[in-house]
């Protein structure tokens, strides 16, 4: 079979990035064109945005590493998108075109890596999103066929053209370049659907808005770390100071005071907020120690006020949809009324925030940018390793 004559014989890196960058161009202005132009303003403009968010921070994490010359499509955050924006095929484009080049120039890519997977992601975008309209989503049935389809058409885009990259640049086999590309795509396929069906599903709304708010705080971290001269690759890499079984063990914390009623509801997050900003204090990790701050100024107003958040505004609570049984209107009996949601957060971004919240949010950029400018020594052994790796 000609078409897969590459997995015998290689194909030059030149050749292969000319046709995605020609082909990434073409998907764009044809885009601009059917998409774009005729587009009608859509109206949560945060939405769109935490996607862009949610693909740097898919890329930074799980994609190429620094020194890569070839790009990756997201594992799951944009396919999530195209399926989310399956009306609006026009943010997806956007989406794409925008986190593409910041998560490589995040990484200290050169620029043609940057174009590379700049193109690649937006031919992914173009045509992933024409597959799933072609296919239709009108129904059920349809939905699922056009989910299909796409992720097919996502997986051809994505682990097959990384791999022919990699395989070009580096000198290994393509079977051999797959090989490590192919079974994760596969299960952070399903994972991208999952999510788009989460932030599509209004009983998992809220959870998918906390996910999105995270993304956005930790990739203001990483922009920080950047312009400070970190790395993003030291964010996980030797000697961070990273405690993953109690990070687990405290998400399990906060996933059961979400399904557990009153006092309880408050009091395990209240309880968890006191224990991980004394460990923070005894260890130094300041930033730590001001999320947990954040977390005990939230829920000891909300202990003060029945379990329930106050929120200065009634107007506010229409808005906050399914998320209104766990707030209250304050007013002028609330309890420490200072620490209830009062500030109201800058356009595009919708809702209020509570001075907590606030804390938690510079807490955990805080800490992403601290990792990203850890001390040279730990650094140095971290280069190194990327060395002998990429020896290897």
């Amino acid at each position: 079979m000609p078409a897969l004559g590459f997995l015998h014989r290689p194909v030059s890196a030149p050749s292969i990035r000319a046709l995605l960058w020609v082909a990434g161009l073409v998907g764009l202005l044809g885009a601009i064109a059917g998409w774009v132009l005729p587009a009608q303003p859509y109206q949560a403009p945060w939405a769109w945005i935490s996607f862009i968010a949610m693909c740097i921070l898919d890329d930074v994490l799980f994609g190429t590493k620094e020194r890569a010359r070839w790009g990756e499509l997201p594992k799951l955050t944009l396919l999530a998108a195209i399926i989310v924006f399956r009306r609006h095929p026009e943010l997806t484009v956007l989406v794409a075109v925008t986190a593409a080049p910041l998560g490589s120039l995040l990484k200290g890519q050169t620029w043609s890596t940057q174009l590379t997977a700049s193109a690649q992601w937006v031919l992914a975008a173009v045509l992933g999103a024409i597959t799933f309209r072609l296919v239709g989503f009108s129904d059920p049935a349809h939905f699922v066929a056009a989910t299909a389809a796409l992720m097919v058409v996502y997986y051809a885009l994505g682990p097959v053209v990384s791999a022919a990259l990699e395989a070009s640049l580096t000198g290994i086999s393509f079977r051999s370049a797959f090989t490590k590309h192919r079974l994760p795509a596969i299960t952070a396929l399903a994972a991208g659907v999952l999510l788009a069906l989460a932030w599509r599903t209004p009983s998992l709304e809220p959870a998918a808005l906390k996910v999105a708010d995270g993304t956005l705080v930790t990739v203001v971290g990483i922009f920080t770390g950047f312009l400070l001269g970190g790395r993003a690759s030291r964010i996980f890499g030797p000697g961070t100071p990273m405690p993953t079984r109690p990070l687990l063990a405290a998400g399990a914390v906060l996933l059961l005071s979400e399904v557990t009623p009153a006092p309880l509801s408050w009091l395990l997050p209240l309880g968890l907020a006191i224990v991980a900003g004394s460990w923070a204090a005894r260890h130094r990790l300041y930033p730590v120690a001001c999320g947990a701050l954040g977390a005990f100024s939230n829920e000891i107003v909300r202990a003060a006020n029945g379990g329930q958040m106050p929120v200065e505004g009634p107007g506010v609570l229409a808005a906050l949809g399914n998320r209104a049984s766990t707030y209250v209107v304050a007013g002028p009996h609330t309890n420490l009324a200072w620490l209830d949601d009062r500030f109201s957060l800058p356009p595009p971004f919708p809702g209020i925030a509570s001075a907590g919240d606030i804390l938690i949010a510079i807490g955990m950029a805080w800490f992403v940018a601290t990792l990203m400018l850890r001390r040279p020594s730990v650094a140095a052994a971290e280069e190194v390793a990327d060395e002998m790796a990429a020896a290897a």
